[in-house]
């Protein structure tokens, strides 16, 4: 049985993914929901340093076709956050978001107590859709007041 592990291949976000990355935002869904992104954005410095969790660049067959970033569970909060997900724009509607997603689920499975969770704008719909797709269950009916829904799974 091949699953989405067999099929995708996770590294920790390099610098040298980063020029392929930023071409994503070329994309005018893209930059409108995770930009703007520029050649000396500070996002880059972030995820080179982050030690509360990694970002990844998901490879398939030798070609870069997402990037998903994940912030892991600690003492005071005992969820895994995802805090993006972006799909090579000319790809997507292929399956490739809802593979990362269940991959890194595997990659990382949950202890006693945790749970994924993110959150998502509220002009974000094919996220919402996306996610609720994905069996990720919205927290509440309407945003916080930050224009952000929340959305957890439990596998």
């Amino acid at each position: 049985m091949t699953t989405q592990l067999d099929q995708l291949s996770f590294s920790r976000f390099h610098l040298d993914d980063f020029e392929e990355y930023l071409s994503w935002f070329a994309d005018p869904e893209l930059d409108q929901n995770l930009g703007p992104m520029e050649a000396n954005d500070p996002w880059l410095d972030y995820v080179m340093s982050d030690q509360q969790g990694t970002d990844f660049a998901v490879y398939r067959d030798g070609e870069m076709v997402a990037e998903i970033g994940i912030q892991f569970p600690n003492e005071d909060n005992f969820a895994y956050y995802i805090t993006n997900l972006a799909v090579k724009p000319e790809l997507r509607g292929q399956g490739i978001g809802s593979m990362v997603l269940s991959a890194i689920t595997i990659l990382y499975p949950l202890q006693k107590g945790e749970l994924w969770r993110c959150f998502v704008h509220e002009n974000n719909h094919k996220a919402r859709l996306f996610l609720e797709k994905n069996k990720w269950k919205c927290q509440h009916e309407i945003p916080d007041e930050e224009g952000f829904f929340e959305f957890v799974y439990i596998p």
